[in-house]
């Protein structure tokens, strides 16, 4: 059952193994009581017959009465020597019997003491043998000693044999419950092994089942795809849920659980033909194919996927849209043997490339994708020690006052001028960079060097600089930059940092009090790429912006699509209303520049006033700019940031 997200063990399981362990160690208690009963019961049977008890009594009778016919016989000297070696002997028992315990009480406290004084009586006489009168003595002394030791040698006998009679009768039922209590304890020891192996079973089923979503996970995943590696024929579809935390994060982690709970019914449902559907992550599963027409079975679960998953999940009354993402790795017969990690690489190169091509599709894996992931590695490679080589510099794209047309700052865009490569375009070294964690290095190098550059120009000239979600989680982004500013003379309103939707998605309490920092520090706050992300209108409440940016693609097609024209128009005067600067990106067209300016856009940014510029292309533009129009005094700087910013 699973209990708060973990799977556990039933009562009743518990219960009956503590009851088997209970009863086991009890009868094992009661296994060596009965043994120590029985081996007290064994000392009590040799005590019983032992042979210097009984046994001593009746030599002791059979030498009384040697000792009487001795004398009797007595009548030369040749018979003295025997008469004293029956009287010693006849001595001797005695004092044998004085040390031994007899079960019968007069024995010891009367008899023995009588037989020692008639011997200490009959010793004197043997000195005056042979002689009539000595040898009457001498019997007359020893006769009545007869009778009392032969009754008392037979009762010795009777009570040794009653006493091991009984005592074998009660070692016979200790012996019998040993016997007894051996098999319980075999019995119940054989249920206990028969309980263990069961437990191990069902905990290495949960050793082997996802907690959450009771699907397999990666290690029953992963033993299933070693096992079909040997095999031809098998089909390996890995899925990401698009956005997982990004929905965690907005509905919350109760949501998110829910979430994946539906998506691995989907999955299940989906996929019925599947050997194998497992989570092997937070928010991503696998379906494995084996048999025969794996390809063929694995596309089309693909697509059925994808169409159960484009319908919303109702959750708590309202409908959450989930997407995800697929790459597939598939192998029938006729091909190659593939070992499971292979399949796994192969797999998962398909579903970054479904990824990068726009996420919420399949894509299947193709030969040329590992040469791209091995330029990708290896480019994320030379990127390590680029900007100590100096590989690095930066562009300056300028931003334009569409009423005066004037260049009111510039976006810093850093390049790459690989050594062999040539020139490697932003977008394919800064995911890289974001991914490695190299962005807190090149960050921190392009917004040295952008301040740097604005130092040079006039007073009334500000710089632009994008900062990755990455970057906002740096402790020391904040004082690197009041440092940078400080030890470059550049005032901080003259630095305007530019962030995107996805880095406050990512990191959304971080980036808030970033943000903050930098606002109070006197930094301008741009929102970079506006209208992309289903979640920008809820920022502007959430983030002290002081300028959102408009992206180029609605730009770009504000002349044949009314949607864009309408959302450029509808950002417009949200920004008004919220006294808001808007910069329009990718202008190219006079027609762009007259449409975003007619729209309510105050700056604007892109091919049709320049190209990307070197710093001293900057500098020429804006000495040409300075003597074709007189550039505000001083005094009127303040009022002229006011008016661009608010």
């Amino acid at each position: 059952m699973i209990h708060q997200g973990k799977l556990t063990l039933p009562r009743s399981f518990h219960r009956l193994r503590f009851g088997l362990i209970a009863v086991t160690a009890l009868l094992a208690v009661t296994a060596v009581a009965v043994s120590v009963l029985a081996a007290a019961y064994q000392h009590r049977i040799d005590e019983a017959s032992r042979y210097n008890r009984t046994f001593d009594a009746a030599q002791t009778l059979s030498e009384l009465l040697r000792l009487q016919l001795a004398f009797a016989r007595a009548d030369s000297a040749n018979d003295l020597d025997e008469l004293e070696l029956r009287a010693a002997i006849l001595k001797n028992r005695t004092t044998l019997l004085d040390s031994v315990t007899f079960p019968i009480a007069e024995m010891r406290s009367e008899f023995i003491p009588r037989l020692a004084e008639a011997i200490r009586q009959i010793e004197p006489l043997l000195e005056r043998m042979p002689g009539s009168d000595a040898a009457a003595h001498a019997l007359a002394t020893l006769d009545p000693l007869v009778q009392p030791l032969a009754r008392m040698t037979s009762r010795s006998h009777a009570l040794a044999g009653d006493e091991v009679a009984r005592t074998q009768t009660h070692l016979r039922f200790v012996f019998a419950s040993l016997c007894a209590v051996t098999l319980m304890l075999v019995l119940f020891g054989a249920a206990l092994v028969i309980f263990v192996l069961r437990q191990n079973r069902r905990l290495d089923r949960t050793v082997r089942t996802d907690a959450l979503t009771g699907l397999a996970n990666r290690l029953e995943f992963g033993l299933r795809l070693d096992r079909l590696a040997a095999d031809r024929g098998c089909a390996v579809v890995l899925i990401d849920v698009d956005h997982f935390k990004t929905l965690n994060d907005t509905y919350g982690h109760d949501v998110g659980d829910a979430v994946l709970g539906y998506v691995s019914r989907r999955l299940t449902g989906a996929a019925p033909d599947a050997a194998l559907v497992a989570r092997i992550g937070g928010d991503e599963f696998a379906v494995l194919y084996e048999g025969d027409d794996t390809q063929r079975r694995s596309r089309a679960a693909c697509e059925r996927i994808l169409a159960l998953m484009r319908q919303p999940i109702s959750l708590q009354g309202r409908d959450v849209p989930v997407g995800v993402t697929l790459g597939l790795r598939a192998s029938d017969a006729g091909e190659p043997v593939q070992s499971s990690d292979a399949l796994l690489k192969d797999a998962d190169l398909a579903l970054y490339a479904a990824k990068v091509a726009g996420r919420g599709r399949a894509t299947e894996f193709q030969l040329e994708m590992k040469q791209a992931f091995l330029d990708r590695h290896r480019l994320q490679n030379d990127l390590r020690g680029a900007v100590e080589r100096g590989e690095h510099h930066l562009q300056f794209q300028p931003i334009v006052d569409l009423q005066a047309d004037r260049t009111l700052g510039f976006e810093a865009l850093v390049r790459w001028d690989h050594p062999e490569l040539g020139s490697v375009p932003p977008s394919r070294f800064i995911p890289l960079a974001e991914e490695s964690g190299l962005i807190l290095d090149l960050g921190r190098w392009v917004l040295w060097e952008a301040i740097r550059s604005a130092r040079l120009w006039s007073e009334d000239v500000f710089i632009a600089v994008n900062i990755s979600a990455r970057q906002l989680t740096d402790a020391d982004l904040v004082p690197f930059i009041s440092a940078t500013l400080a030890e470059h003379g550049v005032p901080p309103r003259r630095l305007e940092i530019e962030i995107t939707e996805t880095a406050l998605v990512d990191n959304d309490a971080i980036a808030i009090r970033t943000l903050q920092a930098l606002r109070d520090l006197g930094c301008r706050i741009a929102l970079d790429d506006f209208g992309t992300g289903y979640a920008s209108l809820s920022y502007l409440q959430r983030f002290p912006f002081d300028k959102l940016k408009i992206d180029r693609s609605f730009v770009e097609s504000c002349r044949v699509n009314e949607n864009s024209s309408a959302i450029i128009a509808a950002v417009c005067a949200l920004a008004r209303r919220l006294r808001l600067g808007v910069v329009a990106e990718g202008i190219e067209t006079a027609d762009h520049r007259v449409f975003v300016a007619e729209a309510g856009c105050g700056l604007g940014q892109g091919y049709l006033f320049d190209r990307p510029l070197t710093q001293a292309a900057a500098l020429e533009r804006l000495a040409r700019e300075a003597h074709q129009t007189q550039a505000p005094t001083s005094a009127d700087t303040s009022t002229f940031f006011d008016a661009v910013f608010c």
